[in-house]
């Protein structure tokens, strides 16, 4: 049986450094079987970031690097930059092709970035753990070039398990700091970002932090959310943005 998860304190970037570094060592995915829950994001990757075979792409908060190594035949160039410096090591390690490049950088700041260097930007399972989600588009915006695009997958602050979980008390955070974005709020952060918007949802269950049978309820409720868009029952927050 899964358990839920229990938050570690996290006040700043260091605290949330030294979380991800220790990560590093056993990244699996822990909500499902890994292969298929990646090409359930790539297939997301592919229908909306619109991937083309001379694109330079950027993965903040690539983690190690899991994404950009799917991704390395597709495109031209790939830029995987974490916070992590475990993470950053690992996704070298495992890195076998020649257009791969991993850094350590913030995604607040992305100093190794040049302004409008980059055609698409994807941020999978990041900005719910960032601690200034706004600044992290900002720069974004700012490394796009102007035909470019931003894709975000993250969690769904409107989703019935969290809101239901908060009012019970039950814990579904794994750092203190963690956040939940709700569609409007996510509209509005790429707005002042500087990128037109479009905010949609993805499937997402968090099986690896709930008991069963509770991973089948979120399934059934989201196969009946999906048709209307319901936020209310879909797990994953889709936020999608070219620049202004």
């Amino acid at each position: 049986m899964s358990a839920f998860p229990t938050p570690t304190p996290a006040d700043n970037n260091d605290d949330l450094r030294d979380f991800f570094d220790a990560l590093a060592a056993d990244p699996s995915d822990r909500h499902g079987r890994a292969d298929v829950l990646l090409r359930h994001r790539l297939r997301i990757l592919d229908r909306h970031a619109q991937l083309a075979p001379s694109d330079t792409v950027l993965d903040i908060g690539c983690g190690d690097g899991t994404h950009l190594r799917a991704l390395a035949d597709r495109i031209e160039n790939g830029i995987g930059v974490d916070l992590s410096q475990e993470m950053i090591a690992t996704a070298q390690r495992r890195a076998s092709h020649p257009d791969l490049c991993f850094r350590v950088d913030n995604a607040e700041t992305l100093s190794t970035v040049p302004a409008g260097s980059v055609d698409k930007v994807i941020c999978v399972g990041v900005l719910e753990h960032v601690l200034r989600p706004r600044r992290v588009l900002e720069q974004a915006a700012r490394v796009l070039k102007p035909s470019g695009q931003f894709l975000a997958l993250t969690l769904n602050g409107t989703y019935w398990w969290y809101r239901l979980a908060d009012r019970l008390g039950l814990p579904t955070r794994h750092l203190s700091t963690d956040r939940r974005l709700r569609p409007a709020e996510g509209r509005r952060l790429l707005e002042k970002s500087g990128l037109a918007p479009e905010v949609g949802f993805w499937d997402f269950v968090p099986s690896g932090d709930l008991p069963s049978p509770l991973p089948l309820l979120c399934r059934f409720f989201d196969r009946i959310g999906r048709p209307a868009s319901n936020a209310s029952f879909r797990g994953g927050l889709r936020l999608h943005g070219r620049p202004a």
